[in-house]
């Protein structure tokens, strides 16, 4: 046992010379913190929109966190504006950062080298809106290198584009594009999914059929436009489908392989092959189509003898215009934006949007993150001290307004966080399977299920899980800040200067933290733990004394939970 750790230590060195050879041939970042006080505090402007409170408190649900330029920026500009600019930027994308890599023929391309773009794009990303939407849908069509997929990195990477891409645009795009991609094929099973053969006594794979309703639009029962469900006459939830229409789903998705592939090299058929394409969408060969009639959705019903692309064009049509659809996907998109337990009210707001911007389009989700972000549930300061409003924050998106708020930087530009599942229990692209790393439906149990609300992210909390979280978050604030000398290049340091700068006045530094972490919602009692701490460790130096308070500061109830 001692010999085999100590292979495990000596691969592990292995490994960290390996990935630091050449930190050109990873995409690393260009900015350059600057240490001018006049960049370190920039000043309030006269005529502001916005409160620093509330800028700071959207920017908490709009982007990865904030930092304190931005919120001065958005005072300036507003919200609509910022909206505005945001779902202009063009996506900043993972597939440049992989290709550079792939450029390189000494380095072979790892999952290690997605989760360095991610976290590249998503601490530094201008793009902020834009990513955070990215992450949001990734835990709603999810796909997983935890298991088929665990040696496509490339392919990943560029599924992950895809929703970056797609963020703002339409849902019924984003779900043909989801559908046709091919590490949704590999993923759940639609890709070189055959007809049924008599001989072979082989169907349909039903994995995408049923994923795609239960998961990726519908649910399993018939909702109202406000999210509730609606009820038989004996008081029982309606299914929105049987297995029959899954059945009938399995066989419209049917016939699809690779790009480019020939018709007599169905099995066979690889990218290798000239004319052949990994990553391109799906294409269809007729002959493994099932093209029998079918029952879809409502009893609409898809005549024989269409082609593959016409059943599958139809097929979208009828998951996108079910009406559980705007109110299914409005819901969760506020619980991952806002709120756990949205009212009614605010998700009917939504979902009416969702299902007509006002110009009579249907699923503009440009529409609908604005309607999310603008609505008075979200911007409302009075619903910050309702009991049942906000919800705990993800542990990468703690991490992340850590990162963000203290303008962290490594010494070579890169960001070394490979392996975030191992302490917080997510992975970007990485959950246990399908259903993402926790339900939209989970109930802690206790006082929660017994008011018949929800709490997601608690179900990836536990004793385990509170306690690698705040050890990796010790590691980040007391070893990783810019005055640490970290035995890794890569690894992202706090810029504490402008703390630092704070240190002899008690009050403005609190007051400057409580902006950053808490957006203006600093309790009494935990304002009064940081002072006592502040004044019981004024024999240590600053940077000691400031570490200690701020790792203090990101455990506490008011960081960890969003309101």
């Amino acid at each position: 046992m001692k010999f085999k750790l100590s292979q495990q230590w000596v691969m592990m060195g292995l490994l960290f010379t390996f990935y630091s050879t050449d930190s050109r041939a990873y995409c690393a970042s260009d900015v350059v913190y600057k240490s001018g006080i006049e960049d370190l505090f920039p000043p309030e402007q006269a005529g502001a929109l916005l409160d620093q409170e509330s800028a700071s408190r959207f920017l908490y649900q709009a982007t990865f966190g904030p930092k304190l330029s931005e919120v001065r920026r958005l005072q300036a500009m507003g919200i609509d504006a910022w909206l505005a600019e945001q779902m202009a930027i063009p996506a900043t994308l993972q597939r440049p950062c992989m290709e550079d890599i792939q450029a390189n023929p000494d380095l072979p391309l790892y999952q290690n080298s997605r989760m360095e773009a991610w976290f590249l794009n998503s601490a530094e990303g201008t793009d902020q809106l834009r990513q955070r939407m990215a992450f949001a849908l990734s835990e709603l069509f999810v796909v997983s290198d935890a298991a088929s997929l665990n040696n496509e990195v490339m392919g990943l990477a560029r599924y992950y584009d895809l929703l970056a891409v797609n963020a703002f645009g339409n849902y019924r795009d984003l779900l043909e594009d989801v559908t046709l991609n091919t590490m949704m094929g590999f993923y759940l099973g639609m890709f070189r999914n055959a007809k049924a053969d008599p001989v072979l006594g082989t169907q349909p794979d039903e994995n995408y059929a049923r994923e795609v309703l239960q998961l990726f639009s519908i649910g399993l029962h018939q909702l109202n436009m406000d999210g509730t469900e609606m009820l038989d006459v004996d008081d029982n939830p309606i299914p929105t489908y049987d297995q029959t229409v899954i059945e009938h789903f399995a066989r419209v998705f049917t016939g699809w392989n690779f790009s480019g592939c020939a018709e007599n090299n169905w099995q066979w058929c690889n990218p290798s092959e000239p004319g052949v394409e990994a990553y391109a969408p799906m294409e269809p060969i007729e002959a493994y189509h099932d093209t029998g009639e079918k029952t879809l959705l409502n009893g609409q019903v898809l005549p024989a003898g269409q082609t593959a692309r016409q059943d599958l064009t139809a097929a979208l049509d009828n998951i996108f215009n079910h009406p559980n659809v705007p109110p299914f996907i409005s819901k969760q998109l506020i619980q991952r934006f806002v709120t756990s337990n949205p009212s009614p009210a605010y998700v009917q707001r939504v979902a009416t949007v969702f299902a007509d911007n006002g110009s009579g389009v249907r699923g503009d989700l440009n529409a609908v993150m604005r309607t999310i972000l603008l609505d008075d549930e979200a911007r409302n300061p009075a619903f910050i001290h309702v009991s049942t409003y906000g919800k705990l924050k993800e542990p990468l998106i703690r991490y992340l307004g850590l990162l963000r708020a203290f303008e962290a930087r490594s010494r070579n530009g890169r960001y070394g966080n490979w392996n975030p599942e191992f302490s917080y229990l997510q992975r970007p692209l990485g959950s246990p399977s399908v259903f993402n790393f926790f339900s939209p439906h989970f109930q802690l149990p206790g006082p929660v299920r017994d008011q018949g609300l929800v709490s997601p992210e608690f179900q990836i909390t536990s004793e385990t899980t509170v306690t690698t979280v705040a050890n990796e978050m010790n590691e980040a604030v007391n070893r990783g800040h810019h005055l640490y000398d970290h035995w890794n290049e890569s690894m992202p340091l706090l810029q504490l200067q402008r703390e630092l700068l704070l240190s002899n006045d008690d009050n403005a530094l609190l007051d400057h933290l409580d902006l950053l972490l808490f957006a203006g919602q600093m309790s009494p009692a935990t304002r009064n733990i940081a002072a006592n701490l502040w004044i019981n460790t004024s024999g240590a130096d600053d940077i000691t004394r400031m570490t200690s308070l701020i790792h203090v500061l990101v455990l506490s109830p008011e960081y960890v939970v969003q309101r």
